[in-house]
């Protein structure tokens, strides 16, 4: 019994502690409910303050945008709210325009680099690539047509993304920008904020479609209208896409109407095909009632009120397909409201609809809009109700009807059920308008204006060794300059011809010329806005930028001759080259090390960027030692040369006259003024000498020399030779004076004066001192007159030294053999090649190239014979030369295509047709 009781009292105990336990854990549990309560009531004071404060920020935003219109509409009435906008984007894109090339641009120059095809097209930022418009559409055509087409859409990812063969999307228009630099492009331009990005383009044929009311856009005031007739007045091209908009362009005479269009095949099944119908697209479906089909825009020319009446009326449903900008609430319950869809799903929905719709507000803007949607419309093939706007008015047959909310209309139930006539009325009008002939219009048009022709003329892209300077031809490329500098590309392009490689230069210039020498393309990098009419440093930077564009996955190797070309960028991979210390003349006085540094940025800077410096002396190397150990380290010299075949001395004529010969540029620099000094003092004591002044120079310069020869007829001479004939010169002289005073290297005039044995008197300026010993196999004086007029007087006086300094000028003159230049400089090549990985390129040299044309134009050509001539020689990737007073000036001129005077030297032999 005790145990019972204990057993029991134990259990009792057990029950009260369990009892005590859970009591403590209902109190846990309310604590917890309690706290959870307060929890979501503080939850719920958040959700009502976030809700407040989100209530407060729609409402400071919507103020912001009631402030942000009042100040557009207050600066549209001072005509100041379209230009405002207008400057701020031009000045972004030319800071962009001069920027170092992005990354987002090397990627579309390797795509223009690659592709070989009949022209540019390209269409700035205006609208997304979706929904697919009349831009959009042209663009196809014109890429199925072989152009290489460009459309900014800033949407789209990635930066660059062919959507068509030959048609790609660019993220970032910044970057199409800079890559354009070079290239002509034909610019489709429909919005005219569009144009701040346009100008940025150097060369650029401007196609002005008017696509709606100028008063329609955004941004709108007088000076958009004001920019809207400078357009029209400047562009090559103006089409317009609705005969309301005639208005617009009445100023230009050749304006083209130009009507939207559709691609039949884009809206067409295969036979007894239906495909599935769109999953949203279904619930409607299951209401078994007919559909009327809308795609497009919805916005506020969008006629709500008659959509509305449509559904009630015809006891149907209405699908609107596009992006809408209304207030949803404004349609009743049988419209529905699906969004915007690729345009290539478009005939899915469509193969659904009972009927389409273009449900227009008639008024001035939707008058003057030529609706893309009617011929798609068309093409599908189904009933189209529409509003009488007036593009689509002249189009009224069987299977058309229109409507009007605010005029009586009456619909039938044959309106469903299209007849065999109204079948073909719809697809005539689609046969009719289809995209592929607006293009083919177009093109059409641009070959009947040859300021349109340029978009044929880019350059063929082949891989090649490009040369940066400043000059070979002047820069009007009409004088093929003779110099050393010159000399010396003429002769290196022979080092990479027989490499395997093409040889193009690149130099200054006033305008986009390209001209030949022998075999050598030289091409002006020049354009409009860009010349050298006036030496500055942002000129050379301009130039400096636009070779570096044009290199960009073109050229396999970069020479820059001389190599402060490449300040402050270079292209790689890069040599430098230095023909001589450049920057000895008159303006080096220096009170301090800055005035020194503002003189020698350029070429010190210009050192730093190349990968390896070539330089024809030991002065250039030994002068950078001074100032970059580093750079006069690193720096080859390479002496200049002279070709034994061509350069060897002849016995002289016997004819009593010893000939002094100046055989070079006819300019200070070269020493032309401490000569002249000379001249009266030794002819007058010397009557047997003469002077021949045998180099090109500027008109100041020549006209000193003419006025020598006026005192002295028949005693001094002043001609040009072509360096090819130069040897000829040198083998009848017997003094030869290389009298520089500044800017010199080892002079090609002073090897071939000593190949050829003759007496040489050379300053001690430059690299003259690594060819001249003084005494031994010429004389080396002071840059002075008195010193030249002295070394003349002894040489004239001392037949012997005459005779012995030539002997040994001969013999010096073999350590210069042009055939070990040619080799050293082989070498170079190969090794720099070797480290960019290039050796392995692909090459081309002149031999493949098509023979350039020649066409000759009288005075009685028919424009109809020539121009089909010169375009079909374009698109062969032939070059063409149009002479001729008929031709354009030659500030037309661009790449391929080149408009030439009558008086035009052309160093090369074209293939030549006359006309008239």
């Amino acid at each position: 019994m005790a145990v019972k009781k204990t057993l029991a009292a134990h259990a009792t105990a057990i029950l009260e502690r369990e009892a005590e336990a859970l009591k403590t854990a209902i109190g846990h549990v309310g604590q917890l409910l309690q706290d959870q309560d307060r929890k979501l009531e503080d939850v719920e004071r958040d959700l009502v303050t976030l809700e407040a404060e989100i209530q407060a920020q729609d409402t400071r935003l919507e103020t912001l945008k009631q402030q942000i219109k009042a100040q557009e509409a207050e600066l549209a009435s001072k005509d100041l709210l379209f230009s405002t906008e207008y400057e701020a984007r031009s000045n972004y894109y030319r800071e962009v325009a001069e920027a170092p090339l992005s990354e987002g641009a090397r990627s579309i120059l390797a795509v223009l680099n690659r592709e070989s095809r009949t022209g540019i097209i390209v269409y700035p930022n205006a609208v997304h690539w979706e929904p697919l418009q009349r831009p959009q559409h042209l663009l196809i055509e014109f890429s199925r047509m072989g152009y290489l087409c460009f459309f900014c859409d800033p949407g789209q990812e990635p930066a660059i993304r062919e959507v068509e063969d030959g048609l790609y999307l660019v993220a970032r228009q910044e970057d199409l920008l800079q890559a354009l630099q070079t290239f002509h492009v034909l610019v489709l331009n429909t919005y005219l904020m569009q144009n701040s990005w346009i100008e940025h383009l150097p060369h650029r044929t401007v196609w002005y479609d008017v696509l709606d009311r100028v008063d329609f856009f955004s941004y709108f005031d007088r000076m958009m209208l004001a920019k809207h007739y400078q357009v029209l007045h400047e562009a090559d091209i103006v089409t317009y896409s609705a005969r309301k908009l005639s208005e617009y362009v009445g100023e230009r005479q050749d304006a083209v109407y130009l009507p939207n269009a559709s691609r039949i095949s884009d809206f067409q099944f295969s036979a007894g095909e239906k495909p599935e119908a769109p999953a949203d697209l279904a619930p409607i479906l299951r209401a078994k009632k007919r559909i009327l089909g809308y795609y497009g825009a919805i916005e506020e020319w969008f006629d709500t009120d008659l959509v509305n009446e449509l559904a009630e009326r015809m006891q149907a449903e209405v699908v609107l397909i596009g992006h809408c900008g209304l207030d949803p609430d404004r349609f009743n319950a049988h419209v529905h409201l699906l969004g915007a869809k690729p345009y290539a799903e478009l005939k899915q929905y469509a193969a659904y609809f009972d009927a389409l719709l273009i449900p227009f507000v008639v008024n001035t803007l939707t008058n003057a809009v030529s609706p893309v949607k009617f011929f798609e419309y068309c093409a599908v093939g189904k009933p189209i109700i529409s509003t009488p706007i007036a593009e689509v008015l002249p189009f009224a047959g069987p299977g058309i009807t229109f409507v009007n909310a605010e005029e009586p209309y009456e619909l039938t139930a044959e309106m469903w059920n299209l007849t065999p006539d109204a079948r073909r009325h719809l697809a005539q009008i689609a046969e009719d308008n289809q995209w592929n002939s607006r293009a083919s219009s177009v093109t059409a048009l641009m070959e009947t204006q040859p300021s349109c022709w340029p978009i044929y003329a880019n350059r063929l892209n082949t891989p090649h060794i490009g040369v940066f300077t400043a000059t070979f031809f002047d820069y009007e490329g009409g004088n093929y300059y003779t110099g050393g500098a010159e000399r010396y590309l003429v002769d290196l392009h022979e080092v990479c011809e027989e490499l395997g490689y093409r040889m193009d230069v690149y130099q200054y210039g006033n305008y986009a010329w390209y001209r030949k020498y022998k075999q050598i393309d030289v091409y002006s990098l020049g354009h409009e806005d860009l010349d050298m009419k006036a030496f500055t440093f942002a000129n050379i930077e301009a130039f400096n930028r636009r070779y570096i564009q044009i290199a960009q996955n073109n050229s396999v190797l970069n020479l820059y001759s001389a190599f402060f070309q490449a300040f402050p960028q270079a292209a790689h991979p890069s040599i430098g080259i230095s023909h001589g210390v450049a920057w000895d003349n008159p303006a080096c006085q220096f009170s301090d090390g800055e005035s020194f540094w503002r003189h020698n940025e350029r070429f010190i800077r210009g050192a730093e960027q190349v990968q390896s410096m070539v330089s024809v002396d030991t002065n250039t190397a030994n002068w950078f030692q001074t100032v970059s150990f580093e750079i006069g380290r690193r720096m080859q010299t390479i002496p200049n040369y002279v070709d034994p075949s061509i350069f060897f001395p002849v016995a002289k004529q016997d004819d009593g006259k010893i000939r002094i010969v100046y055989p070079r540029r006819l300019y200070e620099a070269r020493g032309l003024y401490i000569t002249l000094a000379i001249v009266d003092e030794i002819l007058e004591r010397y009557p047997n000498t003469e002077f021949h002044f045998v180099g090109k120079g500027f008109e100041e310069d020549v006209a000193r020399i003419r006025e020598a020869a006026e005192r002295w007829p028949g005693r001094v001479f002043c001609y040009h030779r072509d360096p090819d004939d130069m040897h000829l010169v040198y083998k009848e002289a017997d003094i030869v004076l290389i009298p520089t005073l500044y800017s010199e290297g080892t002079s090609l005039s002073c090897l071939e004066a000593c190949a050829t044995g003759n007496t040489v008197i050379a300053t001690r300026v430059g690299g003259l001192t690594d060819i001249i010993i003084d005494g031994f196999n010429g004389r080396l004086i002071d840059p002075d007159s008195s010193s030249l007029r002295a070394a003349v007087v002894e040489c004239l006086d001392n037949r012997e030294l005459r005779l012995t300094l030539g002997r040994n000028a001969y013999e010096v003159s073999k350590a210069f053999n042009k055939a070990v230049w040619k080799e050293r400089w082989k070498r170079v090549i190969r090794q720099m090649l070797g480290k960019s990985g290039d050796a392995g390129t692909e090459r081309a040299t002149s031999r493949s190239r098509p023979q350039p044309l020649e066409i000759r134009l009288g005075p009685k050509a028919k424009p109809e014979a020539w121009r089909n001539e010169a375009l079909h020689a374009l698109r062969q990737g032939r070059e063409v030369f149009v002479r001729g007073t008929q031709a354009n000036g030659g500030a037309a001129s661009f790449g391929r295509l080149q408009w030439i005077s009558e008086e035009t030297q052309l160093y090369f032999q074209p293939d030549v047709m006359e006309f008239g």
